[in-house]
């Protein structure tokens, strides 16, 4: 008598638990870290020049990468990619988190510099029509909550990671720049505040950046 009084309420237990699994999942957050995008394609680019390819909407865009300097060069690298017409503001990815790894937009990397306090988020920009379209949000900082871009997302794979921040001498001046290689994979969902949407597929870069000769590294 007592198991078959003790097996309903358990059975309710459990029926409870999955109706606020369910509820939870549905009313989950579209620019949740955890959406991931396709990155099972094959790394291609060689060579010592500094350059990345990608695919928006299909159409292959390629050209110079590099990376900036910024105010958080301590905990993250920003890319800039260069377009078509010597575009400079083409394309670009912003606060990535140091080493090797997959990182999306979103990404919370804790209070930044140029951030009044508040935390810093990583995001990600592409034109198309010349027009900028966004991953998580317009905001060059992420932070600003009206600015988040619903339904948009990036991933990066950073599978090589060899250098960092160097200030070295050279030729009278003195210099802090990234030094070494970075290569990468990305793709994603790229969106304007109003709606429009492209996607970004098959994106890869290879950022390789040496000292001058007879330049000095200070310490």
């Amino acid at each position: 008598m007592m198991q078959k009084k003790v097996f309903p309420w358990i059975l309710g237990l459990m029926m409870m638990a999955l109706i606020v699994s369910c509820t939870d999942s549905e009313e989950m957050d579209p620019d949740d870290p955890q959406i991931s995008n396709d990155l099972n394609f094959e790394f291609t680019l060689t060579g010592n020049e500094s350059n990345y390819s990608m695919k928006i909407d299909g159409v292959e865009v390629q050209n110079s990468a590099e990376i900036l300097n910024s105010l958080n060069t301590d905990k993250s690298i920003s890319l800039n990619f260069w377009g078509p017409n010597f575009d400079f503001d083409f394309a670009g990815i912003s606060w990535i988190p140091l080493g090797k790894g997959t990182y999306q937009t979103g990404h919370n990397l804790g209070t930044g510099n140029g951030t009044e306090g508040n935390d810093l988020f990583m995001v990600a920009f592409v034109k198309q029509d010349g027009e900028k379209h966004y991953a998580y949000s317009s905001h060059a900082y992420g932070y600003l909550e009206d600015e988040r871009i619903p339904g948009s997302s990036c991933t990066v794979e950073i599978i090589t990671f060899e250098g960092g921040q160097t200030t070295y001498e050279f030729m009278n001046g003195t210099y802090s720049l990234f030094i070494g290689t970075v290569e990468g994979k990305f793709a994603g969902t790229f969106k304007t505040k109003e709606g429009k949407e492209v996607n970004v597929t098959n994106g890869q870069f290879r950022i390789v950046r040496e000292l001058p000769p007879g330049a000095v590294v200070l310490d």
